[in-house]
């Protein structure tokens, strides 16, 4: 969740966008420019070597660099390329991070044997980058890196030519509590996959479904108030076209700031994050599903490896659901589910289900629940469901 790890721009510009493995600093020969220097010095301090750059210019508060390459000398195959750099604001701070008002990479080249992947544009605004330091120390600052994130023009592929490629990429920290964010929103725009040339488990399904390729679009925003430790989440959205959407909302209590902080700090690590979250409790959850014919083709494709009709098919399937649904041990929900669901799978459109308890169920009380008595999880949960609305 975006509220939950702090986002790491600077510390991870080289590492999650460029991927390369840490080597010694400071191979490059340094420009004279204190901005432009210090940038490289970050790139240059522990994932990559920068092993060239052309022109450094400025004009006015904005320095660039021009012809940008990062290496590594334990992978000859890894190679990054950045046409050109723009630091706009620049100002070296006395701790030896680096303030800018925007930083822009035109025409950027990930290039290795195994695939690569390009970038048109990116930029970013509001960013403070940590020192070459406190890269090495791996002790980056927790505070969000940026305040908007633009990314465009991606285009991913393998050792056999591109797979996949993104419009537009965007994300954004509207609201800020000291280090922490308190607001934000994210958005993936046009991401188109090649059916053909993913993974052949993969690729089989979706042909198996009529699709040759794939366009996908992913949203969120969320909101964060610490006084009252509460987490809203209006809505986070998958959306495939021609196939269906998806969307999740929630809202959650008890996420304190010592919350927050103990997940940052957990490193990704599951058990340390659940152990955070033993306290937090489920307001409401709602997650909907918007047909746009993925439904259809999933019964057309069982139904002829059945041998039946679809409607056939359909028939047999929503006439097997009161046996299955009798684990619910709930009459009352198990006859609402039973309706909704073949109302659906009849004529598929929209399904959505929703939680809304009385009061607040703490996610310890949910786990302990799952785990000793899963059938009582829509009750405590008050968990409702309809189709078709």
């Amino acid at each position: 969740m975006m509220f939950f790890r702090s986002h790491r721009f600077a510390a991870g510009l080289a590492a999650s966008l460029f991927a390369l493995q840490g080597l010694p600093a400071l191979a490059f020969e340094p420009s004279g420019n204190e901005v432009a220097d210090a940038f490289l010095e970050l790139l240059d301090s522990e994932e990559g070597t920068v092993e060239s750059y052309g022109a450094v210019d400025t004009s006015g508060d904005a320095v660039s660099i021009r012809d940008l390459v990062i290496t590594n000398e334990e992978k000859d195959d890894a190679r990054v390329t950045i046409g050109t750099t723009t630091l706009t604001g620049g100002a070296l701070q006395e701790n030896g991070r680096l303030k800018l008002s925007s930083l822009d990479l035109e025409n950027l080249e990930f290039a290795a044997d195994d695939g690569g992947m390009s970038l048109k544009n990116l930029k970013a605004t509001s960013l403070l980058l940590p020192s070459a330091a406190e890269v090495k120390a791996d002790k980056a600052p927790v505070n969000p890196s940026y305040s908007t994130l633009e990314i465009s023009g991606i285009a991913i592929r393998d050792e056999n030519g591109q797979i996949a490629d993104v419009e537009k990429i965007t994300s954004s920290i509207d609201a800020m509590d000291g280090d922490l964010p308190t607001a934000g929103s994210f958005s993936v725009s046009g991401a188109k996959i090649d059916v053909d040339k993913i993974e052949a488990s993969e690729s089989k399904s979706l042909s198996e479904l009529g699709y040759k390729t794939l366009t996908v679009d992913l949203s969120g925003s969320g909101k964060w108030d610490p006084e009252t430790a509460t987490i809203s989440v209006p809505e986070l959205k998958i959306n495939a076209q021609q196939a269906a959407s998806l969307s999740l909302s929630f809202s959650l209590g008890g996420v304190t700031r010592d919350v927050i902080m103990q997940l940052n700090q957990s490193s990704g690590d599951p058990k340390e994050a659940m152990t955070a979250l033993q306290a937090v409790t489920v307001q409401k959850l709602g997650i909907r599903l918007d047909d746009d014919s993925l439904t259809g083709r999933i019964l057309d494709v069982e139904a002829q490896k059945a041998g039946l009709e679809t409607p056939v098919y359909v028939e047999r399937l929503t006439g097997s659901l009161p046996l299955m649904l009798g684990l619910l041990q709930n009459k009352e929900l198990q006859d609402k589910v039973e309706q909704a669901v073949t109302q659906f799978l009849t004529t598929p459109d929209s399904l959505e289900i929703n939680a809304a308890p009385g009061v607040p169920v703490p996610v310890a009380q949910i786990m302990g629940t799952a785990m000793f008595a899963p059938h009582m999880i829509p009750q405590i949960l008050s968990i409702s469901i309809a189709a078709n609305e």
